[in-house]
């Protein structure tokens, strides 16, 4: 069976964030023991959540990057558009399922702040990048 090269150039330019997406999942569904917790507004300063914000601004990152790859004759708004979507919901689905399944792990607000501030966070470090190299 012979891979289409549309498939071939999707796989190369969104490997790196689909590898860093299952990271992510793998860490959500990972027993919780081993975490510090969180039960304040002024712990969103915590290394526990500075974790959350780089991770989730190295996933929008490399999504944004495959997507502008991927699509470079489209418009910047449809580009940017579905990995800010994919970020979001992975962003709040991860505590949704810490908070279901019987996994010792506890979901929090704040952890969803965190990984918002990640998907801010990573948006404009890309776009600075964007804008500097061209």
């Amino acid at each position: 069976m012979i891979i289409p090269n549309r498939m071939l150039l999707f796989i190369k330019n969104f490997w790196q964030g689909f590898a860093w997406w299952c990271f992510i999942l793998a860490l959500t569904f990972s027993p919780g023991g081993f975490f510090p917790k969180v039960n304040s507004f002024w712990s969103l300063f915590s290394p526990d959540k500075i974790i959350h914000l780089l991770i989730f601004g190295v996933l929008i990152y490399l999504l944004l990057r495959g997507s502008v790859q991927q699509y470079k004759t489209k418009k910047s708004r449809y580009i940017i558009a579905i990995p800010i979507v994919i970020t979001g919901f992975t962003a709040i689905a991860t505590e949704v399922f810490q908070a279901v399944f019987p996994i010792g792990r506890d979901a929090s607000i704040y952890d969803v702040i965190a990984n918002f501030g990640g998907c801010i966070t990573g948006y404009y470090t890309f776009s600075f990048f964007k804008n500097k190299i061209g």
